[in-house]
């Protein structure tokens, strides 16, 4: 396999979001009547997009809630290259690094029980044999793990580490690789004093879940958010299974020239921080950020503001702030949007709120090469008056 390959992969795990999206021939829509004529404009703005695409992406889906112009979807591409298979809207898919948002609520929901405060420290809710392994550990909080400035280390950053992923998709991982990874590297920086997307964060949040519920962090979002959202597309798979029930896009990507089904990579990959660990659909997607933006389950709405607020992030595929699970994104013209991206081996995807518009979008890509704002700002052209993706 290419270095050039190697790094491509690495980026998407560590939650790299980049704003791209390329499209196959074959097109299924699904739109409310509210939204008239301007389905016909969708499905348009989906079929340029294609025409302009020199890759060999595998397909995409896309989801729009334009308040009060009603919900549209759309599907263009495959979702099984080596069988032809159409890609189509319901489709489940692994969404990365979107499972963040998931883990962040239910710390918040467990912030709101008295069972966790946002100022205890590392020590305080995990273990002594994790804790200790990181330094300043005592120095560290739950607040600093949600939105990144822990300064804790990348464990895929780790001698070997990434290199055994790709090797070995189906192994099982522990989270205390992951851990010994992470600390053997010098931090990023000293506590609270920067910012660093470190999916060690979100894998040591698992475990605060765990030791403040007494159940797996995965049971604990099945029964938290997955059965009062009716999220009934979304799954949690076990470590070691690697399948996906239903109808599912394969995920792909281009290795050295060919394009490989890569779909299979294991659930444990990456932890609670996202990788292959969650298995959803655009629907439940959308459902789930309404949940998170509105605070619906949150009883404190002070505690669900808390979300939203942004530390200053380097502005990665448009990113430029990060709060307690969610990303803040600026785009041309000075459009915000709320959400969060997510890559994993052959997939990538993202989730977001628009709030000076009312405006929902989620969008899926089944391969890793394109980009994904090919797709959004033509329909952020359709959907917002003046909207002019060339500008800065």
């Amino acid at each position: 396999m290419e270095f050039k390959n190697l790094l491509l992969i690495l980026g998407f795990l560590i939650g790299v979001t980049l704003l791209s999206i390329a499209f196959s021939q074959i097109s299924h829509t699904e739109s409310g009547p509210a939204l008239g004529a301007l389905a016909d404009e969708l499905q348009m703005a989906l079929e340029e997009a294609f025409e302009t695409q020199s890759n060999d992406a595998s397909g995409a889906i896309l989801y729009v809630d334009g308040a009060r112009r009603g919900v549209w979807v759309g599907a263009v591409g495959l979702g099984n290259i080596e069988e032809s298979v159409p890609l189509e809207i319901s489709d489940r898919f692994r969404a990365g690094s979107i499972m963040k948002p998931f883990v962040a609520l239910v710390i918040l929901q467990l912030l709101e029980e008295g069972k966790l405060s946002l100022e205890d420290t590392m020590p305080d809710v995990l273990p002594q044999a994790v804790s200790s392994k990181f330094l300043n550990s005592e120095k560290i909080t739950i607040r600093m793990l949600l939105n990144h400035t822990s300064g804790i280390a990348e464990f895929l950053n780790g001698t070997g580490v990434f290199e055994e992923i790709v090797a070995n998709p189906a192994r099982v991982w522990r989270d205390d690789e992951w851990f010994d990874s992470a600390a053997a590297q010098d931090p990023f920086f000293a506590p609270g004093e920067g910012w660093a997307y470190s999916n060690t964060d979100y894998v040591l949040l698992g475990q605060v879940i765990e030791q403040a519920t007494g159940q797996p962090w995965r049971e604990a979002i099945r029964k938290r958010i997955l059965a009062p959202l009716q999220l009934d597309m979304t799954l949690l798979p076990e470590p070691g299974d690697t399948s996906i029930s239903g109808n599912y896009a394969h995920g792909y990507m281009n290795l050295d020239g060919q394009v490989m089904d890569v779909t299979a990579f294991d659930p444990s990959m990456a932890g609670a921080s996202g990788g292959s660990a969650l298995v959803t659909s655009v629907k439940d997607l959308a459902r789930f950020l309404k949940a998170i933006v509105t605070g619906e389950l949150l009883q404190s709405r002070a505690l669900s503001s808390e979300m939203q607020q942004f530390v200053d992030a380097p502005d990665i595929g448009g990113a430029v702030g990060y709060g307690l699970g969610l990303q803040l994104f600026e785009w041309p013209g000075g459009v915000k949007a709320i959400g969060h991206g997510g890559g994993t081996a052959g997939y990538r995807s993202l989730a977001v709120y628009l709030p000076e518009h009312g405006i929902t979008i989620v969008t899926m890509q089944n391969d890793m090469e394109s980009d994904l704002g090919q797709i959004i700002f033509p329909i952020l052209k359709l959907l917002i008056p003046g909207f002019d993706a060339g500008s800065q």
